[in-house]
């Protein structure tokens, strides 16, 4: 496995993980937590291939559009297999997330944003257009350009 911490392999139905970084998630570090949450995923999503997670980044043109499709489901199933809906609360922030879930900053930032869509989908609300967005509305509107929506 050189370069990679971590690889699902599907044609095998073998999941190969680094020692160091079973040692790291032991040790709680949120990037080794990761990283094996995503492998899981791959394999709790039945990905097909071999899929490695490497020590750099990957770039985004070297990997064909299924295998950017499942990397992303990947992730977003490991985000909530470590932070799941039922234990999560509409007041929660980020930071308790990074500290209650031993996530990054980055992915309890990417984690609370998709509970909220969560929430508010199932409460029926709308997502609120950013404030940028509503102005240049507004403004085209008293230009004479005619919008359908409700806007104040």
């Amino acid at each position: 496995m050189p370069g990679a911490e971590a690889q699902w392999d599907a044609r095998k139905g073998v999941l190969r993980i680094r020692e160091s970084i079973v040692a790291a998630m032991q040790r709680g570090e949120p990037r080794a937590r990761m990283t094996i949450a995503n492998e899981i995923g791959h394999f709790a999503m039945r990905h097909s291939g071999a899929r490695s997670r490497n020590d750099t980044q990957t770039t985004a043109g070297r990997l064909g559009l299924e295998a950017k499709k499942e990397e992303s489901e990947a992730r977003r199933f490991a985000a909530m297999f470590l932070a799941p809906n039922d234990l999560l609360s509409s007041t929660d922030t980020v930071e308790e997330i990074v500290d209650r879930f031993g996530l990054s900053f980055e992915a309890a930032m990417i984690r609370k944003g998709e509970f909220d869509a969560f929430q508010r989908r199932a409460s029926g609300q709308r997502r609120e257009l950013p404030s940028v967005v509503v102005d240049y509305l507004k403004a085209a509107q008293k230009r004479g350009m005619r919008l359908r929506t409700d806007l104040d």
